[in-house]
């Protein structure tokens, strides 16, 4: 693959460039290089402005003007648009049977002509065919198909026979325009399994994945969100708003923690499931809407009907195809693989060679896999991260965990010193902030929905603990 990228950058008369395969719904670096055949740091945001820029160009005409894509560039490529920090980049899609698998980016060089040649167009489309052939970061397609799937989930990091069985599951049901109830335990990956959904939709999969935590926003808000707004609606509706169901008309749209919504939110969703039409608020004309929809809860939504916190009849609806994913303690033998694949990922989030685990003692791999993880794949990911920022070399040994996690002693059931209660409230507390921001993308206002606290309380907490940042 790297003399491929070299050929590229010789053809093209590029100065630099990369080559990114397409994992877990997002750009992971394989190669990168630069003209004269060093190493080249490529940073998270360049991958996702490139990825932006191709679904831009993939979704082709929108109601407001393209942000990422612009300029000029060879024919089979998408110019990404250059801003602060981050050059122009000629974006070569990847493609494969199933779509997407990669992008081949070229960093273009000022002294190269403003209009290649058909004989560099063409070596440089060549090549990008060439590099869209299964590769070893096709294995797990590979492997799905001797599994005998009809499609591909290798987004998915994952060998364990229950998640076969799930997959197994999606392959009766993807194409389809069911409803799909997908339930576990915070951080199972749900939306993984949505996105797996959409990409593998014939009819669906050319356009955007939508997607909305319902936990996130209050009812009123999500109300807009969902089914839009007619000018003058309330009080600073000043125009007209599109909701996501009319947006994502033709797609698919994943709402993540349907558990939470409001009762009077579930009677109006499940009239849009029933007529396949939204009234946008302040409106009384429908509109027609085709969304294929994937929903998610960690809780027991039979729980919920018996209380009287969920419809019966919306519960009923959903349920048509029912997913259920099991954690990560039930699925022990995916830890291994997971923690490569997180290293990878922090090692494209930092540039740089990846960490990797001490193999040679026993003790590090023991204690990964023996520890229960409650907060599933998601504290696993976060745990990874953590020791790659604070292990001292490149291995992640086995006194790293003991020094900076307190895994070893949850693992093996050790008794340990007594801390100060408060200590132990400041360190949990501020562990779920940071995993609030994380998944908000540092929106403060929905990590403070999702934390359960008002905005003000979650900026004093933040400048507790020394938090930088913008408000």
């Amino acid at each position: 693959m790297g003399v491929a990228l070299e050929l590229a950058l010789e053809i093209g008369q590029a100065r630099a460039g990369f080559v990114a395969r397409l994992a877990r719904g997002s750009l992971q670096l394989v190669v990168a290089r630069d003209a004269k055949g060093g190493e080249l740091k490529v940073g998270a945001r360049t991958l996702d402005r490139v990825d932006e820029a191709l679904t831009e160009a993939e979704a082709g005409v929108s109601d407001a003007p393209p942000r990422m894509t612009g300029g000029e560039a060879p024919p089979g490529a998408v110019a990404v648009k250059a801003e602060a920090g981050h050059p122009p980049v000629h974006a070569f899609p990847l493609r494969g049977e199933g779509g997407l698998l990669g992008v081949l980016g070229l960093y273009p060089s000022p002294a190269a002509p403003a209009v290649p040649d058909d004989a560099v167009v063409q070596g440089l489309n060549v090549l990008a065919g060439l590099l869209s052939r299964p590769s070893v970061e096709g294995k797990r397609e590979e492997l799905a198909s001797e599994n005998g799937f009809r499609y591909s989930y290798g987004d998915i990091v994952t060998q364990s026979g229950s998640m076969q069985n799930v997959f197994r599951k999606l392959d009766r049901v993807i194409g389809t325009k069911v409803p799909v109830l997908v339930v576990g335990e915070t951080g199972t990956g749900k939306e993984l399994i949505a996105r797996a959904l959409h990409r593998n939709d014939e009819e669906r999969r050319s356009k955007r994945f939508y997607a909305q935590n319902c936990a996130a926003i209050s009812s009123t808000l999500l109300e807009s969100e969902l089914f839009g707004h007619e000018k003058g609606a309330f009080t600073g509706a000043d125009r007209r708003k599109r909701g996501l169901f009319e947006i994502a008309d033709g797609s698919t749209l994943f709402l993540d923690e349907i558990g939470e919504m409001s009762l009077d939110m579930q009677s109006r969703l499940l009239r849009v499931l029933q007529e396949k039409e939204v009234v946008p608020v302040g409106s009384t004309e429908p509109v027609p809407v085709d969304v294929r929809l994937v929903a998610a809860t960690h809780r027991n939504l039979e729980d919920e009907v018996a209380r009287g916190r969920f419809r019966n009849d919306l519960y009923y609806r959903l349920k048509v195809v029912r997913l259920e994913l099991p954690p990560l303690r039930e699925r022990r033998e995916d830890v291994p693989l997971l923690v490569e694949h997180f290293l990878h990922v922090a090692a494209r989030e930092r540039g740089g060679s990846p960490k990797v685990l001490d193999r040679r003692d026993e003790r590090v791999l023991k204690v990964l896999m023996d520890y229960p993880w409650p907060g599933n794949v998601r504290e696993l990911e976060n745990l990874v991260h953590r020791l790659v920022h604070l292990a001292a070399g490149d291995v992640i040994t086995y006194e790293t965990l003991v020094e900076e996690t307190d895994l070893v002693r949850q693992a093996t059931n050790e008794a340990r010193p007594v801390r100060p209660l408060d200590e132990v409230v400041e360190e949990v507390e501020r562990a779920e902030i940071e995993n609030a921001l994380r998944m908000t993308e540092n929106n403060r206002t929905q990590a403070a929905a999702l934390l359960q606290i008002n905005r003000r309380s979650l900026l004093r907490r933040l400048q507790k603990y020394g938090y930088q940042g913008e408000d």
